[in-house]
């Protein structure tokens, strides 16, 4: 895991600085479902935000970077990268839906605003790639972990626009036996539905 105390100086620098983020990536995937090594801490934040992030962060005795102005902003300190995303894979951004929908957890002490589970597994479908094989099964073990008591109507609508990348994960989920009981039929049917004829 990434160095706690770094961690909380970012979220606390951000906070402090009025800049609304939810957490995303490794730690949030720890939380939905399973446990495994991250070496970052990810925020998503608004575009029109970070900016003012970054330079906050530079501020704070963060090494700050304009990694890829399409999506990527990153700052670190000691050995610990803080990722601010502003545009994630699967076009997920801070958006007001994205915004409600995010999860409060407690994380040393402090409570946090999460993405919310079904966000992240969008995000995860559309990361999955020869180089981030763990996205697919952290995407199943968000399945899992959560007895698939998602927000399957919200999950839905967010993936109406890319059906068939959401259609090609759930449908390896439900060839999967530990996973397939919490994979709604009903929800394959309706993403069917969406596709192109």
């Amino acid at each position: 895991m990434p160095a706690w105390h770094i961690f909380m100086e970012a979220a606390k620098t951000l906070d402090d600085a009025g800049i609304d983020f939810v957490l995303c990536g490794g730690i949030a995937v720890r939380l939905y479902g399973r446990v495994r090594e991250t070496t970052d801490v990810d925020f998503l934040i608004s575009e029109e935000d970070v900016d003012q992030a970054l330079e906050f962060l530079g501020e704070a005795g963060f090494k700050i970077k304009r990694t890829d102005p399409r999506w990527l902003f990153q700052a670190f300190k000691d050995t610990s990268k803080v990722d601010l995303i502003f545009e994630a894979m699967g076009a997920v951004r801070l958006s007001e839906e994205v915004r409600e929908h995010a999860k409060p957890a407690e994380i040393e002490g402090y409570t946090y605003r999460v993405i919310a589970p079904e966000d992240l597994l969008i995000m995860k479908a559309h990361s999955l790639s020869e180089e981030r094989p763990r996205d697919l099964f952290d995407a199943f073990s968000i399945i899992k972990e959560t007895d698939g008591k998602l927000d399957w109507h919200y999950f839905l609508d967010r993936s109406r626009p890319r059906a068939q990348r959401m259609l090609g994960l759930l449908l390896f989920a439900k060839s999967e036996h530990e996973i397939s009981a919490f994979v709604p039929g009903w929800v394959i049917q309706r993403l069917v539905s969406y596709l192109p004829t």
